[in-house]
């Protein structure tokens, strides 16, 4: 196994070489990144074309490199996306107590939000809602 630094250079899915365009990342954006360590191994997946797609679609919309976004989102999930150590630890008891891997969790989580959504409207709980302009 080889430990090779991963360079900025991306690959086309018909492997040709590929320079992101300048990345512009916001303060608030930089400060959300996961911390990781310097040292990367190089490792290669077989994605179908779509994905692949959506993924630089997403990073592009996002101001990142590809690599950059997808370390983002899997460290997100490693990590449940930087919360807090107490809340991490409920998620993950309340994971376990179910019974259930991480990735089936997040969907069981996110279709408990769809049920809520369901029932309250879209937004029900953000900063313009009537609720949270009451607190």
């Amino acid at each position: 196994m080889s430990l090779n630094p991963v360079s900025d250079h991306e690959t086309s899915g018909d492997a040709t070489p590929r320079r992101p365009g300048p990345r512009v990342v916001e303060p608030a954006a930089r400060a959300r990144a996961p911390e990781l360590g310097s040292d990367k191994q190089m490792q290669t997946f077989r994605m179908p074309r779509e994905l692949v797609a959506f993924l630089r679609s997403e990073a592009e919309r996002g101001a990142r490199d590809l690599t950059g976004h997808v370390l983002r989102c899997l460290e997100g999930i490693r990590t449940y996306f930087g919360l807090p150590a107490a809340a991490t630890a409920l998620l993950e008891a309340d994971r376990r107590a179910l019974g259930m891997e991480r990735l089936e969790y997040l969907l069981h989580v996110l279709y408990h939000r769809s049920l809520q959504l369901r029932e309250k409207g879209p937004g029900f709980d953000g900063p313009s809602s009537p609720d949270q302009r009451r607190r």
